[in-house]
């Protein structure tokens, strides 16, 4: 999972930025701001996995957002920037904090899931790899990667935008299986809860109440939840009770 610096101006595009970046699977925090010194500030603080900035700002500010990017490239190398401006007239000046993309305006939805998950893609192959692995899965075609998972390590998983991520105690993978066919490749501890969740019963903490249609599902040392249909409530009731009965 990442933690995401957004720097805008424009407060609507601001929150429909924000939104758009925590209904992601991958993001688990974003720190939103419009002046270029709290940005600065908000970098220091939560050393972000992601710089995603607006580059021309308003009257008020005295940096843009090439600016801003030099300042924090220097304080976090390893960060990855996102231009996401209206003008391709600065294009060349990023460079210099070597840029892992720069959108131009209006933005596509799923252009920018595409690139949070390249970049968390990328940040996977940092992580260290895992002998015991049970599962082997590929990842999108486009990167080639295979992924050895232990299912034992996996929380939940998830269907978002015509993507699949696999939730894992040490990362976020995104792979090419669909969760018709990871529900036949899993053991009885895990159980599709909803269209777009399968999730493992080991991992539930707690389970609210959303509305007549819906429940959330927390899990034990992890802040992304999981949710679960009324129409698959009643299964999901007998089929956990019978698994944990079985265990004793």
């Amino acid at each position: 999972m990442v933690n995401i610096l957004l720097l805008e101006d424009e407060a609507y595009t601001r929150k429909f930025f924000k939104q758009l970046l925590l209904n992601n699977p991958l993001v688990t925090n974003v720190y939103d701001t419009s002046s270029c010194k709290e940005a600065v500030k908000l970098a220091i603080k939560y050393k972000p996995n992601i710089a995603m900035l607006d580059i021309e700002l308003g009257k008020t500010e005295t940096m843009n957002g090439v600016e801003v990017a030099k300042i924090i490239f220097r304080l976090l190398p390893d960060i990855n920037f996102v231009f996401v401006t209206g003008y391709t007239k600065y294009a060349v000046d990023s460079f210099v904090v070597h840029p892992y993309d720069y959108i131009i305006k209006p933005v596509n939805k799923e252009r920018i899931s595409e690139v949070i998950s390249r970049i968390v893609s990328r940040l996977n192959k940092k992580l260290p790899s895992f002998k015991k692995n049970k599962l082997i899965l590929k990842g999108l075609k486009k990167t080639g990667e295979i992924y050895f998972i232990q299912p034992s390590d996996i929380i939940f998983i998830e269907r978002y935008l015509r993507n699949t991520f696999v939730h894992t105690k040490y990362c976020i993978y995104t792979v090419n299986e669909d969760l018709n066919n990871l529900e036949k490749m899993l053991g009885n501890n895990f159980l599709r809860v909803h269209q777009s969740f399968l999730i493992n019963l080991d991992k539930i903490r707690m389970i609210k109440r959303l509305s007549n249609r819906s429940y959330d599902i927390e899990f034990i040392g992890y802040n992304k939840k999981a949710l679960i249909s009324r129409y698959k409530y009643e299964k999901f009731k007998e089929k956990s009770l019978r698994y944990f009965k079985e265990r004793g």
